[in-house]
């Protein structure tokens, strides 16, 4: 099986993402704590299943593991994260 089905880019969750930081986040930028990449979070790999996964898009680390539960979200963040809000 080819693996590149197995995944969309980090836009694809967007909107979970804003919900969450009440910021848009696929332009941000993450570091890997593994390979040192520099990547905007909407470059880094989405896989579904039982929960989301973002993962690295040059070494495929993890970048961030997400669950949707009824009453809150869940979610653990890996690498640095460089989150800048704004002003409107």
């Amino acid at each position: 099986m080819e693996t590149g089905s197995l995944h969309t880019d980090g836009n694809a969750i967007a909107g979970l993402l804003q919900e969450v930081f009440a910021v848009e986040v696929t332009a941000a930028w993450r570091v890997c704590q593994s390979c040192r990449a520099d990547s905007q979070i909407g470059a880094h790999r989405l896989y579904t299943g039982a929960g989301l996964v973002l993962r690295c898009p040059r070494c495929g680390d993890l970048a961030a593991v997400l669950a949707v539960l009824p009453d809150r979200n869940v979610i653990s963040l890996h690498g640095t994260w460089s989150i800048a809000r704004t002003s409107e």
